[in-house]
């Protein structure tokens, strides 16, 4: 995916003519016999997962109207949602866009809008979960870094995250931090526990996001992102499917995604009024 690329000429400055054009698009590129992952690269290609981005950084630079207008008509056929659940867009994204040099920005960007890779922040820890109370160590050598400690987390199929660590010794607070970008191995993960763990994992000087020792710089640029979010809303009607490698849904097509999403809310209704009969 170019995030500078072409994209359809979207009549943003008009809602009306938006709608019909999204109409359009949406009877041209909805289409059960292709992949998720074709869905997302679609989306992705036209824009429309993270809409109100700068054309630069994969969106539209449209507004949140435009967006709420995306989310309504995809949701109205049922559509399986953009990759934009948890916080990869939320907060990953953010922190790229703002951050990362011209490379980072190239590597993360087009898989994470695609859903190729599923991103994560991993800043707590399970003693605390403050960002200032971070343990989990980055130390330096000449060539290499490497990450020591424990990371709490809620996305247990992330491909990817950023790390937040403490790189100065003896620093405390929000002294001497650094934000890492880590591929996150099934060796590192911890299910039971809901953790990610690493030891003495390597890696060279190029996955430090932002300034060495700087972290909280990007602690404060990020931190409103956890609480609210212009991108990563999954309206009701739409289907959310997990995203990355690790959850195996890029190459099952959208038939059988959808078919088994109905199916599970199927039965979950019907578990509900079972529960409800029995109640009463």
């Amino acid at each position: 995916m170019d995030l500078a690329g072409r994209r359809p000429r979207w009549p943003i400055a008009d809602v009306d003519q938006f709608r019909v054009a999204l109409r359009q698009w949406i009877i041209e590129n909805w289409d059960f016999r292709i992949t998720v992952g074709e869905w997302w690269d679609r989306l992705a290609s036209a824009g429309l997962t993270a809409p109100t981005w700068p054309r630069s950084q994969g969106g539209l630079a449209a507004t949140t109207a435009i967006q709420a207008m995306i989310e309504e008509e995809l949701a109205t056929i049922g559509a399986i949602a953009p990759p934009v659940n948890g916080l990869g867009i939320r907060m990953v994204g953010a922190a790229i866009r703002q951050f990362a040099t011209p490379a980072q920005f190239q590597e993360v960007l087009p898989d994470l809008l695609t859903g190729n890779h599923l991103w994560t922040a991993l800043w707590h820890e399970p003693a605390s979960n403050e960002p200032e109370a971070t343990t989990c160590r980055a130390e330096f050598g000449w060539k290499y870094v490497t990450i020591s400690g424990t990371k709490s987390t809620t996305d247990t199929a992330a491909t990817h995250a950023m790390v937040l660590t403490r790189s100065l010794q003896g620093a405390t607070g929000r002294d001497g931090l650094t934000w890492l970008l880590v591929e996150v191995g099934a060796n590192h993960r911890n299910h039971a526990l809901g953790t990610v763990e690493f030891r003495d994992a390597q890696m060279l000087h190029d996955r430090v996001l932002g300034t060495r020792d700087q972290g909280w710089d990007i602690c404060k640029a990020i931190l409103p992102f956890n609480e609210r979010s212009l991108v990563g809303r999954i309206r009701r009607g739409l289907i959310h499917v997990e995203a990355g490698t690790t959850a195996g849904n890029l190459t099952k097509t959208v038939a059988e995604t959808v078919a088994l999403a109905r199916a599970r809310a199927q039965a979950k209704a019907s578990q509900a009024g079972f529960v409800e009969r029995r109640g009463t």
